[in-house]
Parts: C-alpha cells; structure tokens; sequence
C-alpha cells in the first residue's frame, strides 16, 4: 500500500468518527480551512490513482496569500490588472506599494466569518476585525479619491450557518437584534427571510462607514458573492468593469 492510500484510509476513519465530527461542528472556535468539510467528504475521488481535479475542486483550494500576486485579465475586452495582497496583520504594512495609480480597491470579507476569530490572536472577531480594517482604508488620507468595491463573500456558507441556527450573529453583534431590512433590499429568488436580513445586516454594517465621512471623492459598491459559484462571479465582474470603467472616466474628468 502507497503511503498516499495509507493517508487516505487514515483521513477516512477520522472523519468517519463520530468525535472528530462534534469537534467539527465547533469549528468555528479554531482555525480550520474552509474547504476541509467538501474535500474530506471526496476522499473516495480524490484518492484514486487517475484523480483530475473538477473546476469546483480548484475554485476549493485554499492558500492563506502570502507576499503580492500580480494577475492581468480580461472581462469582454476590457483589461484588469490587479494586485492579490494578503489580508493577516502582518502582510498589511505591505500593501502600500500597491497603492500608487489604482482606480479601485477590491475588498473582499468573509460574511460566514461572524462567529469565528482571527488567526493572529484566537480572540478578535474576524467580522469585527474585517470592519476595522475597512474603516482604517476608507479613512486613509492618501486613498480619499480611490472607491472601493466591496464583495461580501462566502454568501454560501453564511446562509448554512444562518438556517443552522446554532451561531446566532447577535450573539456576536448585540445591534443585530434591533435591525430591520431596508425596504430596497431585493431578496434572491426563493431566499429565506433569515438570510436575506442576515446578509443586508452586514452590508450595512460596511455602508456606515463609508457613508459617515460624506465627502462623495469616493464610494463604495456593495457585492454579494459566492466565489465558488461560476456563474455569480460572471455576473459581479461585468458589474465591476462598468464600474472600473466609469471610475477611469472620472479620474480624468471625462464624466
């Protein structure tokens, strides 16, 4: 037997184990990688010898970045050239050189993340400590013409934990229990009340802060995503050319 086969029926029995499952329904009080749950339940496919990763195996896979990745796309002839920074503490003091010349900021925020802590610490909020972050980039001196578009992540895994209904977000945030929907608000077809007041929540959450400074040199556009859904990332990226577009434009007062 291959030591590769011999992991794998290892793995198997671990997760087959009823206390390796409690202790994952509690993952949320550690540091666990998000796809951990989708790949374990594949170990069958992924162990046989001919194993070619499907398109939803590499969407999965996750890497904690590292360092600055430079990445040149295009979306419907129009050319993106961005720079992928890590978001831990300590990568920050990094992202300053990537600042020079942008159009826009990318923020991207784990909305599932509400109940969970940081890696740095396992005592800060991540959702408390996304919103700091936020705040301390939109308030940044050297960035108040630059708008930021917010994707509000992992909608997927967000709504499990919301129906689930064993992390309770005013359990995390006590503001919680007195929000109310915008009237605006445009649920996804067949989406429960629950989640769409949950994600709206949190969007709104993002909004204060930058509707608070007021100064209108720079906005912020709101995304709900799902980074393993193919066809919502099509869609938000269209979004995001229309907006990157305009903004161009209007960095050079041509709108």
């Amino acid at each position: 037997i291959s030591d590769f086969q011999e992991f794998f029926e290892h793995a198997k029995k671990l997760w087959d184990d009823e206390g390796v499952k409690a202790c994952f329904e509690r993952s949320n009080e550690y540091q666990l990688i998000d796809c951990a749950q989708y790949f374990l339940e594949r170990i069958d496919s992924v162990s046989m010898d001919d194993y070619t990763p499907t398109d939803q195996d590499l969407l999965r896979c996750r890497v904690l970045t590292s360092g600055i990745f430079e990445t040149r796309f295009q979306v419907d002839k129009v050319n993106f050239h961005m720079f992928d920074v890590g978001g831990q503490r300590d990568e920050r003091r990094k992202w300053i050189q990537c600042f020079n010349d942008v159009t826009a900021i990318i923020f991207v925020v784990a909305c599932s993340s509400y109940n969970m802590v940081i890696r740095e610490d396992n005592n800060t909020n991540r959702l408390r400590e996304s919103l700091d972050l936020f705040k301390s980039i939109w308030n940044n001196r050297w960035l108040r013409t630059i708008s930021i578009i917010l994707f509000l992540n992992k909608q997927d895994m967000l709504a499990e934990k919301v129906l689930a209904g064993k992390s309770k977000i005013e359990d995390y945030f006590p503001e919680y229990a007195h929000y109310t929907v915008p009237e605006d608000a445009t649920p996804d077809a067949g989406e429960d009340p629950k989640v769409t007041r949950a994600k709206f929540f949190i969007r709104d959450e993002f909004l204060r802060i930058s509707t608070a400074s007021g100064d209108g040199r720079h906005y912020c556009y709101p995304h709900f995503t799902c980074a393993v859904d193919t066809e919502n990332i099509r869609r938000v990226f269209n979004d995001c050319r229309d907006i990157i577009q305009r903004m161009h434009l209007r960095q050079y007062e041509l709108l």
